[in-house]
Formats: C-alpha cells, sequence, structure tokens
C-alpha cells in the first residue's frame, strides 16, 4: 500500500509539472517583446501576441481569423513542405522584420517569430558604406599583400604616392607590416612620408577573414604647426636667454667698475711712490681686485660655454645650483640673503645645461626679489624612485591661488611695471617640457614659494 501511495505521489508532481510547464509555454507568446504568430498551413491566422498585432498585422492589416498576405503564404507552404523551419526577412511598412518560421506538423499550422531588425540593419549598411564616406583613407590589404579595396581618399593620395591600384600588390616596408601585425595578431601604428606628405597609419588585422584595414590619416600640416612652433618656443627661449645675458652683462660691468679702479689708482700711486713698502701694499690690492675680476669674468665665461653646447650632454644638477647662485649674485643684492644648500648625492640628467640654469637662475632671482633681498634661499637637490629633482626655496611673500594659475601664463607677472616682462617663467615652463621633466609649484601667502623641477628616468 505505501508503495502505491508513493508511486502515485510521484506521478501526480509529474503531473502538476507538466501542467505548469503547459501554461509556460501557453503564456510565452504573450509574454514574448517580440511579435509571435501562429497561421495554418492554409495561410489563415488563428493567433498573434500583443505585440505581433500592434506591429507586423497593423502594418499588414490584418487581424487574427483573417488571411496572411501571399508573401507569407509562400513561406508558411515552403516549411510546411520541408518541415524544416526558414528564416526570412520581411520590409513592412519600412520595417524590416526578422522572421523564422517554424512548421507544426502533427497541428497542421505553423509559429512565426518576427523581430524588428531595422535600427540593426541600418547600422550595417552604415558599416558598410564607411569606407567610401569617410574623408580619410581606408584600404585593405589580403595576407599576400593584394589591394583588395580602398575608398576614393586611398586611391587619390597614398595608393597613388606607392604607385599601386586596387589588385596590386604592396612591398617593402607596408608588406612588412601586414606580415607583421598578422603574425602578433595586433593593431601597429606607424607614420609613412608619401609624396611629401606625412600619414599616420594604423594597421588592423582581421585574421578571420585573412586581411589587414589599413587607416590613414594626413597629419602633415599638425606636423608643420608643431615644428613651428618649437622653433617659436626655441626663438622665444633664446630671447629670454640674451635678455637675461644682458641684465647679467650690465651687472657685471657694475661689479668690475669698481675693482677696476682700484687697480687704475693703485697703479697710479705705484707709478708716483718711491716708498717700497707702500708700492707693496698697493700691488697686494691690485692683486686682490684683479682676482675679484677675474672671478667674475669666470662666472661668465662658464655659463656662456654652457650656452654654445650643442645638443644635450649630462647635467650635474649641484654644479647648476652653484652656478646660478653665482650669476645671481651679478644681478641681485644678496647681502643680507641667507643660502642653504640641502643636496644629496650627485644627481645627473640629461639635457642643456645652459637652460637648466637658466631656470635656477630664474627662480633664485624671483626668490629674492619676493623677499626684497632679505629672508632665506634654499637650494635642494636629489633623487627619488629613479627621478632627480632641483629645487627653489624662497622665504617671501607668497602667492595665493588666483596668481599660481596665471603664474606661468605670458606676460603675467606681479613686480611693478618696468621691472619684468611676464615672459621668465613661461619660458621656464617651456623648458621643463622640453626637457619630459615635471614642474611643481608649491606656495601660500605669508609663507613664500618653492619651485620644483623632476626629470624623468634616464632612458
Amino acid at each position: 500500500m505505501d508503495v502505491v501511495k508513493s508511486r502515485t505521489k510521484s506521478l501526480t508532481n509529474k503531473i502538476q509539472q507538466a501542467n505548469e510547464e503547459t501554461e509556460s509555454i501557453a503564456r510565452f507568446p504573450e509574454e514574448n517583446p517580440h511579435s509571435v504568430i501562429r497561421a495554418s498551413s492554409a495561410g489563415k491566422i488563428i493567433f498573434a501576441n500583443q505585440s505581433a498585432m500592434e506591429t507586423i498585422l497593423a502594418s499588414l492589416k490584418v487581424k487574427v481569423g483573417g488571411q496572411a498576405p501571399s508573401e507569407l503564404c509562400a513561406d508558411i507552404d515552403e516549411v510546411m513542405k520541408k518541415e524544416d523551419y526558414v528564416v526570412k526577412e520581411h520590409v513592412i511598412s519600412s520595417r524590416i522584420y526578422s522572421c523564422t518560421f517554424v512548421p507544426v506538423s502533427e497541428h497542421d499550422y505553423v509559429n512565426i517569430y518576427g523581430v524588428d531588425v531595422t535600427d540593426r540593419q541600418k547600422e550595417i549598411e552604415s558599416l558598410a558604406r564607411f569606407p567610401d564616406e569617410n574623408p580619410h583613407s581606408v584600404f585593405r590589404i589580403s595576407e599576400d599583400g593584394t589591394v583588395i579595396f580602398a575608398n576614393a581618399p586611398a586611391r587619390e593620395k597614398i595608393l597613388s604616392g606607392l604607385d599601386v591600384d586596387v589588385g596590386d600588390k604592396v612591398s617593402g616596408e607596408i608588406l612588412e607590416i601586414v606580415s607583421g601585425v598578422f603574425k602578433t595578431e595586433e593593431f601597429a601604428d606607424i607614420d609613412h612620408i608619401i609624396d611629401e606628405r606625412i600619414y599616420a597609419c594604423s594597421f588592423v588585422p582581421v585574421t578571420k577573414h585573412s586581411y589587414v584595414n589599413v587607416y590613414g590619416v594626413d597629419i602633415t600640416a599638425k606636423i608643420k604647426a608643431q615644428e613651428e612652433m618649437e622653433q617659436a618656443n626655441q626663438e622665444l627661449i633664446q630671447a629670454e636667454k640674451m635678455s637675461s645675458l644682458g641684465i647679467v652683462i650690465s651687472g657685471i660691468a657694475h661689479e668690475i667698475r669698481n675693482p677696476l679702479q682700484v687697480v687704475m689708482a693703485m697703479s697710479e700711486s705705484i707709478a708716483e711712490d718711491d716708498d717700497l713698502e707702500r708700492m707693496r701694499s698697493d700691488a697686494k690690492e691690485i692683486i686682490d681686485a684683479s682676482k675679484r675680476m677675474a672671478n667674475i669674468v669666470s662666472d661668465l665665461s662658464g655659463h656662456a660655454r654652457d650656452a654654445r653646447t650643442l645638443g644635450d650632454s649630462t647635467i650635474y644638477l649641484n654644479e647648476v645650483a652653484d652656478k646660478s647662485l653665482a650669476l645671481s649674485k651679478h644681478t641681485r643684492n644678496l647681502n643680507k640673503v641667507k643660502i642653504v644648500r640641502q643636496y644629496e648625492g650627485k644627481p645627473t640628467t640629461i639635457g642643456s645645461t645652459s637652460e637648466i640654469t637658466q631656470i635656477i637662475t630664474n627662480f633664485i632671482n624671483n626668490g629674492v626679489d619676493a623677499m626684497e633681498a632679505v629672508g632665506t634661499i634654499t637650494l635642494a637637490t636629489g633623487v627619488d624612485n629613479g627621478t632627480c629633482y632641483i629645487s627653489v626655496t624662497d622665504t617671501g611673500t607668497g602667492m595665493n591661488e588666483e596668481t599660481q594659475k596665471q603664474i606661468f601664463d605670458p606676460f603675467f607677472t606681479t613686480k611693478e611695471a618696468g621691472k619684468g616682462t611676464g615672459l621668465g617663467l613661461h619660458v621656464v615652463n617651456k623648458i621643463v617640457t622640453k626637457h619630459k621633466a615635471e614642474l611643481h609649484l608649491d606656495s601660500a601667502l605669508g609663507k613664500g614659494s618653492t619651485f620644483k623641477v623632476v626629470f624623468p628616468k634616464k632612458p
């Protein structure tokens, strides 16, 4: 008896499960967001869900119980004969529907599942037209190097420059790149000069179809603009350098005048004096004054020698800090300025010593001006995680946030009229960028400022 009860319960559960599945299947057409239609083998519409009634049938002006149009009837006949499903596309009221016809022979009807693919189809058509509508060059090269497609810009510009047309094979560097991207299955971006024009070309492998899509953009104007900008920057740097040099020379002329007057006076005294002891004393004064002038000339000639060095060389940042300070002494009164050196090791980088000296001299001069020649200037160098740096800190008035945002803009200055061009820090920023370095500013009103240049790791 227990066995019978258990078996009966099991059968009851299976029947209930089957009923639930049947109800779910029965509800499916109504719950489906796409169109579901059921038509008899004769083409009579015997069921349609809400989506189908609002779209396909509404456009065909057919209701449930009505006759399907001839094009649908033809598809219904086909699947009933084949006893296999068929997928067809139908254009109904300017909408494209992908319709799957599934025959149910035992019940003599066909289920039709329709999906609106209009937007997807338009996207596909747009992609298909893309190469010809693209204003830039687009062409396709097979694995053996044959050009199998090219849009008008590609034919008129790149391919004509290579003396190649659709159907021809490319050679040389282009063929090597095509072979390379097929092997790596990764795209490659390479610039090419063709007929004196510069093209940025992206080679994108489509290994599934054994071809490479090449997208070329003419960047000649952009490159020339960059070169002109670089030339303008160099001229600006040179102009600022000459301006700074003029100020230094003016300061040196003033400094040399005093010891030179001593030399002249003592020389005249010796010429007219018979006292050997006084003559020796005057001669000592001449020697001391001459040494002062020699040191001044040495500072200037050292800077001039750095400026004459062409190309990049090793920059010793500790020496740059000392040279910059020596140059500043000729243009600023440092008698009441305390100099603190915080050199950690002997950091070096690659670049132009004269240009980095120009940067640090500018920082020192600005710092002294901000302190009104009374306070502390701290020169620091060091190495940090492979990078190296040099910084100048002053105890001047500092800057508010608004000033910090504008401080590197051309012609912006906080100095009185006639005391600053507003180009110094702008040029500094250009030099820093040229050296692929980073410029950091830390400043606050009443707390002074720190300008720090961080150079990249050596290659």
